[in-house]
């Protein structure tokens, strides 16, 4: 199964470095029944998706396709934002409810992406950026990152490519290095936090995982620079409604087979030890 999802690592990672991702979404849901541990599964999807992301982010480095100013306004957040969010609140928010919001949204950012394909605007940012709201975009999603395991590049692209108005290739680049920034410490931060992780299966899933999504990262961002700005605003946008569809049915459909109270209280199936330390 490990390596399975290890080739499909590489297929994510390659075809969602030309626009910026790493497609993480559906890597999740094997390594946490991998693991057999929702805390260990999104911490190694975290992982695995910001080495991934780190060798795309080379890629896209040498190619000038990454934005200082992005870096600095939204990366900085959104690392705060994910390991605040990763050291208190990964164990008590229902990761269901979290990707049926997610999933909309991510339709919603695609179909805007798609509907106006308006890159003949400036390729940089605007002259007067929305400081603060930049800074509680990326506190917002680096927090959800640390909460779902996800980095969710899919839904910080369409905020760059639109509000920031960036150059759709210069926004892949920069999206996919505050993911790598971000991933690497909600996941850090997470397997400190987190109790009765079975460290050897996480680390035998990082070894085998690692390189393929490493691989498949660097070959992918290497699409990018030769695509025309609209057709990389136009792959981005179908790529990232067909994640938004996913998860929405993917939370939908976890939640119908699972009691309310588990969906309400997730983490604790993860962890049947977790209850004997409380005896209120």
């Amino acid at each position: 199964m490990l390596l399975l999802i290890g080739v499909i690592s590489f297929g994510l990672a390659f075809i969602g470095s030309a626009v910026g991702l790493i497609l993480g979404h559906l890597r999740l849901p094997l390594l946490i029944q991998y693991l057999g541990s929702a805390p260990a599964g999104a911490a190694c999807n975290l992982l695995v998706s910001g080495v991934g992301a780190m060798s795309g982010t080379v890629r896209h480095m040498i190619g000038g396709r990454v934005s200082v100013s992005c870096l600095v306004l939204m990366g900085l957040p959104s690392v705060v934002g994910a390991a605040l969010a990763a050291f208190l609140f990964t164990r008590h928010v229902s990761h269901i409810y979290a990707y049926f919001v997610i999933g909309v949204m991510l339709v919603i950012s695609g179909i805007n992406l798609l509907w106006k394909n308006d890159t003949d605007g400036p390729k940089g940012p605007a002259a007067t950026p929305n400081v603060l709201l930049e800074i509680l975009i990326g506190l917002g999603l680096g927090a959800l990152a640390a909460v779902t395991g996800l980095m969710l590049g899919s839904l910080r692209l369409p905020m760059m490519i639109k509000w920031l108005r960036i150059d759709p290739r210069v926004a892949v680049g920069s999206n996919m290095a505050i993911g790598c920034m971000t991933a690497l410490v909600a996941a850090t931060t997470s397997f400190f936090s987190a109790e009765n992780l079975e460290w050897g299966a996480i680390q035998q899933a990082l070894l085998v995982l690692a390189p393929p999504t490493i691989l498949g990262g660097y070959t992918g961002s290497w699409i990018t620079g030769r695509l025309r700005k609209e057709t990389v605003q136009t792959l981005a946008g179908w790529i990232i409604v067909v994640t938004g569809v996913l998860m929405t049915y993917e939370s939908v459909r976890e939640a119908a087979r699972k009691p309310t109270a588990e969906v309400f209280d997730f983490m604790e199936e993860d962890d049947p030890m977790s209850a004997d330390g409380d005896d209120d």
